[in-house]
C-alpha cells in the first residue's frame, strides 16, 4: 500500500488544516500527517516522523522551511520520494529547490515563478475547502456586521486599518484569529465595537459567517498565497472585499469579489468602499451568488485527486489504473488480488466496485496493507444488474492514464499488464488471451482513460445481463477505435460462467434493445 507522510508546520494552522481535509479521500492510500515545527520540533515531533517516514514512499512537504530542517537532520530522505508544495508567495524565490521530485504551486503566480526559476517538475494544485461543510446562506440578508478570519492577528494582516474604517461608518467588527502580536491586538480593540474570537472551532466560524454581511482581506502584498477565509466566505455566501493578494487574481472573475485596489493602509479610501458596498443591496446579493459558482471548483475532492495523481507521476511507469468489479465469491475475489498484486508492472492502483448482495469491504480492508499498491474499495450493489454502472464509477475515480480492465474470476499472469501497456496506443482496445481469442472487449483488456471517456464509457442502460460487451464492441468500432488482440497478455478463467444458460431471457431483452439500437 502506498504510504504518503504530510509534513505541515504545526497543528491548528492552515497548511494542518489542508492537509487533514484531503484526508477522507486518500482512503486508498497509507496518508499521515506530522506537525514538525520548522524551528524547533520537540522530541516528539520528531519520534514520530522518524517512525512513520521509515517505511513512507512518498514524503510531501507542505512548508519549505520544515523541509529544510528535516532534510539536515535526515540526509537519508533524500532516497525517498519527494513532494515540496509552496504555501508562500516567497518561498520559490529563495532557490530551484531541485531536490524535490516535484513541485507543487498553489496559485498561478507561485507555479509561474516555479518554472521561470527552473524548479523541477512544477504542478500546480490551488488551496481549497470543504464546499459541502461550509453550507451557502440561503437566508442571508444585509446587516451590519463586517468579519475578518486571520491565522495570526498581526500588522501585515491590515486588521486594523479595517477595524478603524468598520468602526467610524458604526458597523460591528467581527474578528477571529490568535493573538500573535498583542500590542497590535490591544490598539485593534480601542477602535471599538468588536466581538473577538480566539480558538474557536469550524461549527462556530460558520455561525459568524452566516451572521456576517461582508468579509475583508486586508492583508500586504507578498505575505499570503491564499487565504482560505475567502473561500470559506465564497462558500458561504458572504460577500468578500479583498487586495489582489495571493489567490484573488486567480479567483477574480470581475463579478465575484470586490476589490480593493489601494494600499493596505489606505484606511479612508477603505472606509469609502465599504460604505459604498453597504449602500447597493442588490451589487451585494449578485456578487455572493456569483462566488458561489466560483469556489464550487475550489473543493477538497480535487485537491486530493490532484495529489494523488501527483504522486503517481513520480515513478517511472505510466500509471495505470486496474478495474475490477465483484459480486459475492471472496475466494475468487482473494485470488484475483493476489494476481494482479504479482505483476511484473509496478505503477498500479486498484479500484475494486463491489456490486454484490453481501459486501466484501472487510475482505479488502483486510489485503489493504499487504498490496504494493494503492487500493480503493467502491460500493455500487443497488438491486439490479450493475455492472455498467461499476465500472463507470471505476473509470471517474482512477488516477491512472491507462485503465485495465478485469473480471473477479480472472486470474492474469504475472507479465499481462506490463504486455498490454506495451502494445498500447492511443485509439486502441487491446484485449488479452482468456484460453484463446474471444473478443469480450471489456473483460479482460487495456485502452487509454481518455479514450473511453470520451467514446462514452459503459452503457448504463444496458441493466440486465447479456449486451454489455456487444454494445461496447460495436459502438466503440463505429467511433474509430481499434480492438487489438495481445496473445501475450494471459490470464486463466477460474471455473465458467453459467450466466448465458440461467439468464436466457434476461439475454434475449437486451439482445433486442440493441436491435433497436443497430447495433445487431
Amino acid at each position: 500500500m502506498l504510504k504518503v507522510v504530510c509534513v505541515v508546520d504545526k497543528v491548528g494552522t492552515a497548511l494542518d488544516r489542508l492537509a487533514k481535509q484531503v484526508m477522507p479521500y486518500h482512503d486508498n492510500i497509507d496518508y499521515v500527517v506530522c506537525d514538525i515545527h520548522p524551528k524547533r520540533p520537540d522530541d516528539q515531533q520528531l519520534r514520530k516522523f522518524e517512525q512513520e517516514a521509515t517505511d513512507a514512499d512518498i514524503i510531501d512537504f507542505q512548508y519549505f522551511r520544515s523541509a529544510e530542517l528535516l532534510l539536515s537532520m535526515y540526509p537519508q530522505l533524500k532516497e525517498k520520494k519527494l513532494v515540496l508544495t509552496h504555501n508562500n508567495p516567497y518561498s520559490y524565490k529563495e532557490d530551484k529547490w531541485d531536490w524535490a521530485d516535484a513541485n507543487v504551486g498553489n496559485n498561478n503566480e507561485i507555479t509561474l515563478g516555479l518554472k521561470t526559476q527552473g524548479s523541477p517538475n512544477v504542478n500546480h494544485i490551488p488551496i481549497t475547502i470543504d464546499v459541502n461543510f461550509w453550507k451557502f446562506n440561503d437566508e442571508w440578508k444585509p446587516n451590519k456586521t463586517v468579519i475578518m478570519v486571520a491565522n495570526r492577528i498581526e500588522s501585515k494582516k491590515g486588521i486594523l486599518e479595517a477595524a478603524t474604517a468598520v468602526g467610524n461608518l458604526g458597523l460591528r467588527f467581527i474578528l477571529v484569529g490568535a493573538i500573535s502580536d498583542r500590542t497590535y491586538f490591544n490598539d485593534i480593540l480601542q477602535t471599538g465595537n468588536i466581538d473577538f474570537y480566539e480558538q474557536i472551532s469550524d461549527e462556530e466560524l460558520l455561525k459568524l459567517y452566516h451572521k456576517s454581511s461582508l468579509l475583508i482581506c486586508n492583508s500586504v502584498d507578498n505575505f499570503e498565497s491564499g487565504t482560505m477565509p475567502i473561500l470559506e466566505a465564497m462558500a458561504t455566501g458572504v460577500p468578500v472585499l479583498t487586495r489582489k493578494i495571493g489567490h484573488v487574481p486567480d479567483l477574480y472573475n470581475e463579478h465575484n469579489l470586490y476589490i480593493n485596489d489601494n494600499a493596505s493602509n489606505e484606511t479612508y479610501l477603505l472606509q469609502k468602499q465599504i460604505e459604498n458596498i453597504f449602500n447597493d443591496k442588490n451589487k451585494m446579493a449578485e456578487i455572493r451568488q456569483e462566488a458561489w459558482h466560483t469556489v464550487r471548483n475550489y473543493n477538497n475532492e480535487r485537491r486530493a485527486y490532484s495529489y494523488q495523481k501527483l504522486y503517481r507521476s513520480l515513478y517511472p511507469e505510466t500509471p495505470v489504473s486496474v478495474i475490477l468489479p465483484v459480486c459475492e465469491n471472496e475466494s475468487t475475489t482473494r485470488k484475483c488480488i493476489q494476481a494482479i498484486s504479482e505483476q511484473t508492472y509496478k505503477n498500479l492502483e486498484l479500484i475494486v466496485v463491489d456490486d454484490g448482495k453481501e459486501p466484501q469491504k472487510a475482505l479488502i480492508e483486510q489485503l489493504k496493507p499487504y498490496l504494493n499498491m494503492p487500493v480503493r474499495y467502491i460500493s455500487n450493489y443497488d438491486g439490479d444488474y450493475g455492472l455498467a454502472r461499476a465500472r463507470n464509477k471505476a473509470i471517474i475515480e482512477a488516477t491512472g492514464e491507462i485503465l485495465v480492465f478485469t473480471d473477479q474470476r480472472m486470474i492474469i499472469e504475472p507479465n499481462a499488464i506490463f504486455e498490454f501497456v506495451n502494445n498500447l496506443t492511443e485509439r486502441k482496445w487491446l484485449y488479452g488471451n482468456k484460453g484463446g481469442k474471444k473478443d469480450f472487449v471489456e473483460n479482460f483488456s487495456c485502452i487509454y482513460r481518455r479514450d473511453l471517456i470520451r467514446a462514452g464509457m459503459f452503457n448504463e442502460r444496458i441493466n440486465k445481463y447479456g449486451g454489455q460487451s456487444q454494445e461496447i464492441r460495436s459502438r466503440t468500432r463505429m467511433q474509430g477505435i481499434q480492438h487489438d488482440y495481445v496473445d501475450t497478455a494471459k490470464a486463466t478463467p477460474d471455473g465458467k460462467s453459467r450466466n448465458k444458460w440461467v439468464k436466457r431471457y434476461e439475454i434475449m431483452e437486451m439482445k433486442n434493445k440493441l436491435f433497436k439500437m443497430e447495433l445487431l
